[in-house]
C-alpha cells in the first residue's frame, strides 16, 4: 500500500561544508562530506541538509518538486527539503546546489527520486493545462478571463467527488510548464492564432495533415491537455480523444498498442477540445450547454468511458438498442428515439416548461422496457447528470494505472518499456466523441 504522509529522513552523512572559522583569517571553503547523490522513495518526503560555514550561502534547486525551506543564509545551518510525491511515470532528477554568495564557491548534490507502481490506495492528481485558442485578443469567449477556467476544474472536481462512486482522482491546474517555469496564470496556455474558427473534427485528427496542432501540446504523460477554441460548428460543445491500452493489458473497448511510446509518436494531438462559444453557460444540470456537465463528460471519454446510451461502436448509429458501454450497471435507451421525444416537446422558440423537463429526464430501457432516471454523466441532453456507477469507476481506474498518455504513475512490464521505431511499430486508432 502505498501511503501518502510526511516522512523526515535526516541525511545524516550529508554534510555541507562552507569552512568553520576559526579566525578572521581563516579561508572560506566549500565540501561536501559524504554522499554526492541520493536516493529518494517515491511518497512525499522531508530531508534535512546540514550546512556548517563561514560564509553568506545561496541554496537551489532545478526541479518544482524539490523544494528547500530556506533559500539563503550565513554560516552553519540546518535546512528541510520537502520533496513531493512522485506521480509522474518513471524515475526522477533534482539537483540542489549551494554556493557562496559571491558565486565563487558551489557544491552540487543529485537527488534521484524512485518511481512509484500504483495500487488501490493510491490517489490520483492529474495536472490539467487549458490551451486558450483565440483571435480577438478583445473577445472573452475566445481569449477566456483570467480565473474562470480555475472555477470550472474546481466545478468538476465537485462533481466528481459526489458522483456516487469513489474516483480516486483530483484535476489540478499544473502549475509549471514542461520546462519547470512557474506559469503565472496556472493552468493557462495562450495563443493568438490566425483563424476565426476551427472545425473541431479536424483539430482531433480526421483532417489530411493530423498533427497540425500537435505543437500547441504538452507531454500527455504529464498534463492533461483541453483546448478552447471557436468550433466551426457551434452546435458541439465538446469532443475527446479515447485512451488506450498497451498489450498485454487489454481493456474490452480499449484500442490495444504494442508498447509504450514516446509521446512525439502520437499522429494527433490527445487532448479534450471545449467550444468556447459556451465556456460562459453554467447555470444549472437542466442547461443543455451547460459548461461544467460538457467538460466532465469528456473527461469520462478520455478517461475510457463511452456514453451511456446505445451506440454502434463502429458506425456511431443511436438507433439501436446494444449494451455499448462495457459497463453492465448502465441502462441503456435508444437515443435517436428520445431525440424525436426532445424535438417534440421543444416549442418553436426552443424553450421547455418545468413539467415537461421532468419527463424529459426519463428514459426507457430499450432492453428490459423499464423507465429510469438519467443521472448519469456520460449521458446528455436533458439529465441530472450527476452519477457514475461502480462499473464505471474501475475503468476509470484501470485507464489511470495503466494506459499511456494520461499523467500518473503507471503499472508497467519489462516488454511495454518504449523500443526503437525499427524493430517496434503502434498502430493508432483515432476514436473520439462528443
Amino acid at each position: 500500500m502505498n501511503v501518502y504522509k510526511k516522512g523526515s529522513i535526516l541525511i545524516a552523512t550529508l554534510l555541507l561544508f562552507v569552512g568553520v572559522a576559526c579566525n578572521r583569517n581563516e579561508d572560506p571553503h566549500l565540501a561536501i562530506n559524504g554522499a554526492h547523490s541520493l536516493v529518494l522513495p517515491p511518497t512525499d518526503t522531508l530531508i534535512t541538509l546540514k550546512i556548517e560555514g563561514n560564509v553568506e550561502w545561496i541554496l537551489t534547486s532545478t526541479a518544482s518538486w524539490c523544494t528547500p525551506q530556506a533559500s539563503s543564509g550565513y554560516g552553519s545551518s540546518e535546512v528541510q527539503v520537502a520533496i513531493s510525491a512522485n506521480d509522474e511515470q518513471g524515475e526522477r532528477t533534482a539537483a540542489l546546489t549551494i554556493s557562496s554568495s559571491d558565486a565563487m564557491l558551489a557544491q552540487q548534490v543529485t537527488l534521484t527520486q524512485q518511481r512509484l507502481t500504483p495500487d488501490a490506495s493510491t490517489k490520483y492528481r492529474l495536472p490539467v493545462v487549458f490551451h486558450v485558442l483565440y483571435k480577438s485578443e478583445s473577445n472573452k469567449k475566445q481569449n477566456v478571463i483570467e480565473g474562470h477556467l480555475a472555477t470550472l476544474i474546481e466545478d468538476v472536481n465537485k462533481l466528481y467527488a459526489n458522483c456516487g462512486v469513489d474516483l480516486g482522482l483530483e484535476f489540478v491546474m499544473a502549475t509549471h510548464d514542461p520546462n519547470g517555469n512557474l506559469l503565472e496564470e496556472p493552468g493557462v496556455d495562450r495563443h493568438k492564432i490566425n483563424e476565426a474558427t476551427i472545425n473541431s473534427s479536424f483539430f482531433m485528427g480526421y483532417g489530411r495533415d493530423p498533427k497540425k496542432y500537435c505543437a500547441y501540446m504538452w507531454d500527455p504523460n504529464r498534463y492533461i491537455n483541453i483546448f478552447t477554441y471557436a468550433f466551426e460548428d457551434k452546435g458541439i460543445l465538446g469532443i475527446s480523444h479515447f485512451p488506450y491500452a498497451i498489450k498485454p493489458h487489454a481493456m474490452e473497448g480499449l484500442t490495444e498498442l504494442e508498447y509504450d511510446a514516446d509521446w512525439s509518436e502520437l499522429p494527433w494531438p490527445q487532448c479534450v477540445s471545449i467550444n468556447n462559444e459556451y465556456i460562459y453557460s453554467h447555470e444549472a444540470y437542466y442547461t443543455i450547454t451547460d459548461v461544467v456537465n460538457t467538460l466532465a463528460h469528456e473527461l469520462g471519454h478520455f478517461l475510457g468511458l463511452r456514453h451511456a446510451f446505445s451506440e454502434d461502436p463502429e458506425t456511431y448509429d443511436r438507433n439501436v438498442c446494444i449494451d455499448s458501454d462495457f459497463c453492465t450497471d448502465t441502462p441503456t435507451y435508444n437515443k435517436s428515439a428520445y431525440d424525436v421525444f426532445l424535438q417534440a416537446c421543444m416549442s418553436s422558440d426552443g424553450r421547455i416548461d418545468d413539467e415537461e423537463k421532468e419527463l424529459l429526464l426519463m428514459r426507457e430501457d430499450c432492453d428490459t422496457g423499464e423507465e429510469f432516471r438519467s443521472t448519469n454523466i456520460m449521458d446528455y441532453a436533458y439529465s441530472e447528470a450527476n452519477r457514475f456507477t461502480p462499473q464505471q469507476a474501475a475503468r476509470i481506474r484501470y485507464v489511470l494505472e495503466h494506459s499511456p498518455y494520461i499523467p500518473g504513475p503507471k503499472v508497467r512490464l519489462p516488454e511495454q518499456m518504449p523500443a526503437t521505431k525499427s524493430t517496434r511499430t503502434n498502430t493508432y486508432k483515432l476514436v473520439t466523441f462528443e
